[in-house]
């Protein structure tokens, strides 16, 4: 489950520079606005979090498959799951006040 976690991760990141990219040919850059600067400065902050999870879960993976899980490497584990649902929990905050908020 851990390698489709790294998956699903990288493919959100993909989804979030696509998205960086298509607003700056858009012309939707971070200087426009107020709410511009706070978009890409809140998204960007949430993706770069996302990369540290996804650092984490890859160390973890190549530990798993040197060392195998044993009661020492166990907690590592429990922790990075613990991040990983707590910037689960930060993002359906953040897509609902960025984006279902402003579509309302």
């Amino acid at each position: 489950w851990m390698i489709v976690t790294v998956l699903l991760g990288l493919g959100f990141l993909g989804l979030e520079i696509y998205e960086f990219v298509e607003y700056v040919h858009e012309g939707f850059t971070y200087t426009q606005s107020a709410f511009a600067s706070s978009f890409y400065t809140l998204v960007g902050t949430h993706g770069l979090h996302v990369v540290i999870g996804l650092v984490w879960m890859i160390g973890l993976i190549i530990r798993n498959f040197k060392r195998g899980l044993n009661l020492y490497n166990a907690p590592k584990y429990f922790a990075a799951s613990i991040y990983w649902h707590f910037i689960d929990v930060v993002w359906v905050f953040i897509f609902t006040v960025v984006y279902l908020m402003g579509v309302l």
